[in-house]
């Protein structure tokens, strides 16, 4: 027990050197992704529930994904310009915004006119989230940071799907004449209300100043401009690994074992679980072995449990190496993130955020098109396998370009790095 207790003492003792603008970032970003999980469990069922047929509402979702690709590129322009703290303001008061005209109407083109401007909403706040918290951390609890914004996001996730699945019964307890539509539409109400509480923790930061990145004292060096180029191919392979399969993990359970929903929910928090557990204990092995080292080597050894889900016909069995999977699988992404950032100098880091943005998202998405015919005409293990092929090039291409980079540590301080409370 007592590496848990090392990695718990380190944990707390770096929390309590979170500066003030990151504090507030992780309790907006509590709101938004409990936003998020009331979202994904409602949206679909408020659609149907109006009279939406199942294509309608395959569009409406794929709405987010469009606006997010093509918001991607202008909100790393505008986060190095404009400035992190702003982008993140704008981006929660549209994606409320989103949400609630969403909420409010069965308009077919205002619903999927909604769907986009969300996603451009997320693609503001995802994009300027990574530089904001580098600029205001050290070295010393920047990774842990980053654990903690990964975890807090999953936490929320679990936290506003369990709301989001009682609200209508508490909604209809209380008013007992409502229906089923209204009470769906109540509960997206409150999770658009909370999205766009997500400014007030950002606004309360007082006065904040941050200079353009585009314009930071120290040029670009061809070196490190050409680090985009290993880190777009990693969020690409990845992309197109995770749209093979991740849409299709609760189908998988339900046609493969004959899953319950609830059954399906249950493996889902529980993966959700250790993944945020996960992320929180990686940082003290970070800072033994390296975030590269500990990231690449957490990526490969999910593959075997990728190929069992594929192979496996024993609920149990499968059921575990879901967990494992996403366990290490997930874990090793905070690590990465704080990699990249730190990898990347000021000027390029919102840049670097927004191409991963924009390359997962479109590997995501042609994947996923691709995985319904995938499994329509071989099953769902070559999905699996494919995605074990494309993770594993992704982790090795990463290694091979990065090796060699020498990782900040507790004693360095990054280029033009401005510490969390000077500014």
């Amino acid at each position: 027990m007592k590496p848990l207790h090392d990695a718990w003492t380190d944990f707390r003792d770096a929390a309590g050197e979170f500066s003030r603008p990151a504090r507030f970032y992780l309790f907006a970003e509590f709101l938004m992704w409990t936003a998020h999980g009331i979202f994904g469990v409602l949206f679909n069922l408020y659609l149907v529930e109006a009279g939406f047929p199942e294509g309608f509402v395959g569009r409406a979702i794929a709405m987010n994904a469009v606006g997010l690709a093509l918001a991607a590129l202008p909100a790393g322009v505008l986060a190095e310009r404009w400035g992190r703290r702003r982008s993140l303001v704008l981006g929660a008061a549209l994606e409320g915004l989103g949400h609630a005209l969403r909420a409010s109407t069965v308009h077919a083109p205002t619903i999927l006119a909604a769907g986009v401007v969300i996603g451009a909403g997320q693609a503001l706040f995802q994009i300027a989230a990574a530089p904001f918290l580098t600029e205001h951390s050290t070295p010393r609890e920047r990774t842990h940071l980053f654990s903690m914004f990964f975890a807090s996001a999953l936490l929320a996730g679990v936290f506003g799907s369990g709301v989001g699945g009682w609200l209508p019964s508490a909604f209809r307890a209380l008013s007992p004449h409502l229906g089923l539509f209204a009470a769906y539409r109540a509960a997206l109400v409150t999770g658009a209300v909370l999205a766009a509480c997500a400014t007030v923790p950002l606004l309360a930061m007082g006065r904040l100043v941050e200079r353009p990145l585009a314009h930071g004292t120290a040029p670009v060096t061809r070196e490190e401009r050409g680090r985009l180029l290993p880190i777009a191919l990693n969020g690409l392979l990845v992309g197109m690994g995770a749209g093979l399969v991740i849409p299709f993990m609760n189908l998988y359970f339900k046609d493969r074992f004959r899953c319950s929903s609830a059954q399906i929910g249950l493996f889902f928090s529980i993966a959700q679980m250790f993944t945020a557990a996960a992320a929180l204990l990686g940082p003290a092995l970070a800072r033994r072995f390296g975030k590269l080292r500990v990231a690449v080597i957490s990526e490969l050894l999910s593959l075997p449990f990728l190929v069992t889900l594929g192979a496996e016909r024993r609920l149990g069995i499968a059921a575990a190496s879901f967990w494992l999977r996403a366990t290490l699988m997930q874990a090793a992404s905070p690590l990465l993130q704080t990699f990249i950032m730190e990898a990347m100098p000021p000027a390029l880091r919102a840049r670097a955020s927004s191409l991963i943005n924009l390359v997962w998202n479109l590997g995501w998405g042609v994947s996923a098109v691709m995985a319904g015919t995938v499994i329509e005409r071989f099953g769902y293990a070559m999905p699996f396998y494919l995605t074990a092929v494309l993770y594993a090039v992704a982790a090795t291409t990463f290694w091979l370009a990065f090796r060699n980079l020498p990782e900040a540590g507790p004693g360095m301080k990054l280029g033009e790095e401005i510490h969390p409370e000077s500014s």
